[in-house]
């Protein structure tokens, strides 16, 4: 996993992580580059998100199967004599195998997690 300096930048491995707590560092932790800290903001986009091809289509056509199922349904499960769940189970499967054929690389890639400063404010008692 590897993160992303909101600072300078840089991006580094989660092992390169300087801990600063012994420098009175109590939250987050230092970049390595720069030194600045910084933790995790949980809310960053993957690489996956942002790359990834298709994925309205994707959802536009798990819709559709959903709202059209008793159609389809009608066509493919009547003459193959298959069971109704079989069938949606079987279109699921296809679009879910086509979206993650399309974006097989992408799978592959190492997520980027993105950062933030940690606040100097003191809280006051």
């Amino acid at each position: 996993m590897k993160y992303q300096c909101c600072v300078c930048i840089s991006k580094f491995e989660g092992n390169q992580i300087k801990d600063g707590f012994n420098n009175g560092v109590k939250e987050g932790f230092l970049c390595p580059v720069c030194g600045t800290n910084i933790k995790d903001d949980m809310c960053g986009q993957t690489v996956f998100v942002q790359k990834a091809k298709g994925t309205f289509l994707f959802y536009v056509i798990l819709l559709i199967i959903f709202f059209l199922d008793t159609k389809i349904e009608q066509y493919l499960s009547t003459p193959l004599d298959a069971n109704n769940w079989l069938v949606l189970s079987a279109l699921l499967g296809l679009a879910v195998s086509i979206y993650v054929f399309v974006n097989r690389n992408l799978l592959k890639e190492t997520n980027i997690l993105t950062t933030q400063r940690v606040s100097t404010k003191r809280k006051s008692i």
